[in-house]
């Protein structure tokens, strides 16, 4: 049964809020544990105009890259009205809380991350 062209767009539009508050919750858990007053939407806001402003910013190369970064130390700094040395914390933090939940999420789900590399090594092996 075919969901049909309105039914695809509800559940494009579905996956992409849910995939953007699982973006959201390592910013949020991270500026919670450093300030104390971060809310999901305070999160939402920040990692949708890192997003944007990456996908600009990255066109115009590596200069643009750059930009970027101090970019985005100035909205976390601003959107938690920290310091610059404490959005740098929370940047750091949120990048290793993503790190967890992504590789819970890979074994969860049954994503082989580094076997695929031994299971090719030994693949070339047996064929040779």
């Amino acid at each position: 049964m075919s969901l049909g062209i309105f039914g695809a767009g509800i559940l494009a539009i579905v996956a992409f809020i849910v995939s953007w508050i699982v973006l959201s919750i390592p910013l949020y858990l991270s500026a919670k544990a450093l300030t104390k007053r971060s809310t999901l939407l305070e999160s939402m806001g920040a990692s949708f105009l890192i997003v944007i402003f990456f996908f600009l910013l990255s066109l115009i190369g590596i200069i643009g890259l750059i930009i970027w970064l101090f970019l985005t130390i100035a909205i976390i700094a601003g959107i938690y009205r920290t310091t610059y040395l404490n959005a740098i914390l929370i940047a750091i933090i949120a990048i290793i809380i993503y790190l967890i939940i992504a590789a819970i999420l890979a074994l969860v789900l049954g994503i082989a991350l580094i076997t695929s590399v031994t299971t090719d090594h030994l693949f070339l092996l047996l064929i040779t």
